[in-house]
């Protein structure tokens, strides 16, 4: 169903860009990632045996291009190519054996959006947008890294094969002009349809014994994330 969705969408995206009213925008966009109480995006706690984790989302950033077709005075079809670093601090702790560390890893994704923007005009030069549509994902490569205090402590982290796809939510408000160009401001979620990632914590606590006995323990990245977004189209 999802591909069918992404299929129909982007036939309409060829059909209206043969429109007369039609008219091509090019933009740059930064979005810094806020970690939040909503969506599923902040804090995750799991425990296994005498382990005890926390991962915790770090301030992270988005950047890229943003291409926007014109359908009419009220439609618009938003695509383009983003590049996104998520940081991520995962704390594990056994107060039996002593364990209170962390590591600290990042994933990188390439995101190939496509949205349906609508646009109220507020005064003169203020527009209000909303925007809703889907994007396909690639993240770029799986994770390990070591605890900051202790090697015998780190994480291994797999990426979902194949990329995934995600639900896009934006609303916003736009500064436009002729000469300068156009000014946004606004907020997006970006909501994938499953975990993007698995996360394994080890612990070598002894020779040829890993964390807990357990090797099938493990914790799922959902990739919900809240922006703020900035975004600067060019005048024509």
């Amino acid at each position: 169903m999802n591909n069918r969705i992404l299929f129909l969408l982007f036939i309409c995206f060829a059909f209206i860009a043969k429109s007369q009213d039609s008219k091509t925008t090019f933009g740059l966009q930064y979005k810094p990632i806020i970690p939040a109480s909503y969506f599923n995006s902040s804090d995750i706690n799991e425990s296994s045996g005498a382990y005890d984790f926390k991962l915790n989302p770090k301030y992270s950033n988005s950047f890229g291009m943003v291409i926007r077709q014109k359908i009419n005075k009220t439609f618009s079809i938003e695509s383009g190519l983003n590049y996104t670093q998520r940081n991520f601090k995962l704390t594990a702790s056994n107060s039996t054996i002593n364990l209170d560390d962390f590591t600290t890893f990042n994933m990188r994704s390439y995101e190939l959006p496509i949205q349906l923007l609508t646009y109220v005009r507020a005064s003169e030069y203020w527009y209000l947008n909303v925007a809703f549509g889907i994007s396909h994902n690639v993240l770029a490569s799986d994770v390990f890294s070591y605890g900051e205090e202790n090697k015998k402590y780190y994480q291994n982290t797999y990426r979902k094969s194949g990329g995934y796809r995600a639900l896009l939510a934006n609303v916003g408000m736009e500064y436009r002009t002729e000469e300068k160009g156009h000014y946004y401001f606004g907020t997006s979620l970006h909501m994938p349809w499953k975990a993007i990632g698995r996360i394994y914590p080890e612990y070598d606590n002894k020779p040829d014994e890993v964390f807990n006995n357990d090797t099938e323990f493990s914790i799922d990245i959902f990739g919900n994330f809240v922006t703020i977004d900035f975004r600067y189209f060019f005048a024509e």
